[in-house]
């Protein structure tokens, strides 16, 4: 028997396999969206807390200008005896404190050293000295800032996590604060004290520490000055003249 007699029973068999898989690659898919689709629906059924469909609720019949805007996300802090923040976009990282490098003739009141963050050698600066703040021997950890060229890294004593504020309710920082704080302050916000973060390894962990703030009252001691990372950056560069 010739070979082309062969050939068409060998090319409908081959046809046939390639059938079978792509059925086959069919019903996977198939499977594979079923479950999705289980697992969407059991994200989408979970019960909401009563805080936070007020707050959805409060979201939704807002103005749609104003609901991205409603809400403000804090890195609250603590150097000596001021409790400070900026904004959680801001911190790039935040890490315990390692160890710090003198370097030769750029060390001075402002430039602490560098330090290894996260496999970056970083410079850190005294935020203490920037802001005329006595800062604490000890401190806890490192928050960097600064765009991928300039970043920067500053020392805390204390690490009290991520706070959302609303901005309705943020206060101007008085023209004393931002003259005595070299013109890092922007503003006042009223968040009362909950205890600190032992452990953290970057700004998208503290998010477990996240928490609201709703009519807090302004009590002095719960006010925290939001500073300004660009000025601060700016400053910090200023310390390596």
């Amino acid at each position: 028997m010739s070979r082309d007699a062969h050939e068409p029973p060998f090319r409908e068999h081959h046809e046939a396999s390639q059938q079978h898989a792509s059925m086959d690659r069919l019903r996977s898919g198939v499977v594979a969206d079923a479950a999705a689709l289980s697992r969407m629906r059991e994200l989408l059924s979970r019960p909401l807390t009563d805080d936070r469909l007020r707050e959805n609720t409060a979201l939704v019949a807002a103005p749609p200008e104003t609901r991205a805007s409603a809400l403000l996300s804090l890195l609250v802090f603590r150097v000596g005896q001021e409790r400070l923040a900026i904004l959680a976009d801001d911190a790039h990282r935040v890490t315990p404190c390692s160890r710090i490098r003198r370097v030769p003739h750029r060390t001075n009141h402002v430039i602490a050293g560098i330090a290894n963050i996260g496999g970056e050698l970083t410079p850190v600066a005294h935020l203490g000295a920037i802001l005329g703040v006595d800062a604490c021997a000890s401190p806890t950890h490192f928050v960097v800032i600064g765009s991928v060229l300039a970043r920067w890294a500053f020392a805390v004593d204390e690490l009290e996590g991520v706070v959302r504020v609303e901005r309705a309710t943020l206060l101007p920082a008085p023209t004393t604060v931002r003259h005595a704080l070299d013109g890092c302050a922007t503003s006042l916000a009223s968040i009362a004290y909950h205890g600190v973060v032992r452990d953290a390894s970057d700004a998208s962990q503290l998010s477990k520490q996240f928490r609201d703030v709703r009519d807090a009252p302004a009590d002095r001691e719960n006010l925290v000055t939001i500073l300004e990372t660009v000025r601060l950056a700016a400053l910090f560069t200023g310390g390596l003249v």
